[in-house]
Parts: C-alpha cells; sequence; structure tokens
C-alpha cells in the first residue's frame, strides 16, 4: 500500500505544488474536503496563483452563495481543512489548509481561497492513463544515441502516460533493442511543453510495416537482413517502460500527458 508519509511523494516547492493543484482543475477530478468535526463535501479547485501562492476552490454544488452571509457548510467556521482527491488518471493528492477567505469575482459569484498547504502529498499510481498520439496534432519526438560514435536514433512518440512509452522507428526490429533492454539517456521532446531525459526498459519490439511479422530466421552471414513484403520501408514499434523517474518528474509528466490529451481532443 502507498503511505502518503512517503518522502517519495511529498511536495515541498511551490511550482511542485502548484502543478498538482493544477491537476485537480480537471473537471474529471473528484475532491473531498473533511472538517475537523469529520464533515466532508465535494469542492471544485478552480485555479491556482504561482504569484501570490494561493488556490481558489468552492463546493462542487455551488449555489451562488457569497459564503459570508451564508455558510450552512461551516467553511469560515473551522480552523483546518483537509483535502483528499483523485485527480485525472488516478493520482492521489492529499493536504490540509488552514480556515479559507472569501474572494468575489467581478460577475458576482464568490469562492473560497486557500494559501499553498506546507506540504503536499501527491501519490502516483502506476499504469496512468495513456494519451494517443495517432491523432494529435503534437508531434513529440524521441532521440537515443547509445554510441557517441554514431547517430542518434530518432523515434516518433505513439503513446505515452506516467509509466511508459510507445515509440515509432524506421528501423527494422533486428536493429532495435530486445525486450529487457535498458535504454540509458533517451531524449523526450514534447515541442512547446518541454523536453525529459529517462532511462527506459524495453518491453516489448515489434514490426509495424515493410517486414516480415514474424521473428525472421538468422543467415549464414550473421545477422538477418530486412526482407520487405510490401515495397515499404521497415517501421517497427517499441514499447517501454520509464526507469527511476522521481516524484518531480512524475508530476511534470503528468502535465504533460494531460496537456497531449486535451490537444488531441480538440482535433
Amino acid at each position: 500500500m502507498l503511505d502518503a508519509s512517503d518522502p517519495e511523494f511529498v511536495l515541498t516547492r511551490p511550482e511542485d505544488m502548484r502543478s498538482a493543484l493544477f491537476e485537480l482543475t480537471h473537471p474529471d477530478s473528484h475532491i473531498l474536503v473533511r472538517d475537523a468535526a469529520d464533515r466532508e463535501i465535494a469542492v471544485l479547485i478552480l485555479g491556482a496563483d504561482k504569484q501570490t501562492r494561493q488556490f481558489f476552490w468552492r463546493p462542487r454544488d455551488y449555489d451562488g452563495a457569497d459564503f459570508e452571509q451564508s455558510d450552512s457548510m461551516g467553511l469560515l467556521s473551522g480552523t483546518t481543512f483537509y483535502f483528499n482527491a483523485t485527480a485525472y488518471g488516478g493520482v492521489q493528492i492529499r493536504f490540509r489548509v488552514q480556515r479559507p477567505e472569501v474572494i468575489h469575482f467581478d460577475d458576482g459569484s464568490a469562492a473560497l481561497m486557500s494559501a499553498f498547504p506546507d506540504r503536499l502529498a501527491r501519490i502516483q499510481r502506476r499504469k496512468m492513463f495513456r494519451a494517443s498520439m495517432i491523432s494529435s496534432a503534437s508531434r513529440c519526438s524521441a532521440s537515443w544515441q547509445p554510441d557517441p560514435a554514431k547517430k542518434p536514433v530518432g523515434f516518433s512518440v505513439r503513446d505515452i502516460s506516467v509509466d511508459g512509452v510507445g515509440l515509432r522507428a524506421g528501423l527494422a526490429v533486428g536493429e532495435l533493442p530486445a525486450s529487457g533492454a535498458v535504454m540509458e539517456g533517451v531524449e523526450l521532446d514534447f515541442g512547446e511543453l518541454g523536453k525529459l531525459s529517462a532511462d527506459l526498459e524495453v518491453r516489448n519490439v515489434y514490426p509495424v510495416s515493410g517486414q516480415p511479422m514474424g521473428a525472421p530466421e538468422a543467415a549464414d552471414d550473421g545477422e538477418p537482413k530486412h526482407v520487405s513484403l510490401t515495397g515499404e520501408p521497415p517501421v517497427s514499434h517499441v514499447g517501454a517502460l520509464f526507469l527511476n523517474l522521481n516524484a518531480r518528474q512524475e508530476n511534470w509528466l503528468q502535465q504533460v500527458v494531460w496537456r497531449l490529451e486535451k490537444g488531441a481532443q480538440r482535433n
């Protein structure tokens, strides 16, 4: 069982906590707030301000209350509130804050404002939601240079999650690392979203086109040669797991996965 007190999951840097709070603005997030009297309500997080280090929230069943005149839920009378949330994709986020303040918007609505917590537990579960790049306008790439004396191997990113990544390369299966191999220092480029350098453990490699669908027999003169059945150039898929990502890298990567998926949905 994952322990929220494990240092691996605890975030204390304001920029990391803001990223975690940003995850909770997704409409599919589920956020419960409990007070000292064990009363519990469902809430929405509206946004977070990195300059003031404050975030804005209100009950999910907001009825237009200004909170100051009508605070039936006791949100301004409690002293400490405990947030227990499941973000988009299954990440567990837990933290506590002191009594919030009220902020009014130009449209007449109101929200609650709290300072960033001193610490926040972001518990990363494996097998996370995977964003597909098949129909996305985003063009993400990767490169790997196993031998400094040779040209790097280029890949396109087919799909990605915090757990792993699917890559495509214009090479035959026999020219790529086999299952179980570790690809060190793979550079993943997500365009304007940023870059990540990571080690990958290959889990499967299979042909996509331009080569036999079965494993080729070894030739008498050594390595098997690529033979195209259709006249197309070879294309192969590499499925791999991320190795040794720390909590900060996982947090950042989850943001990238979410943004890539949102971009794909708009296209």
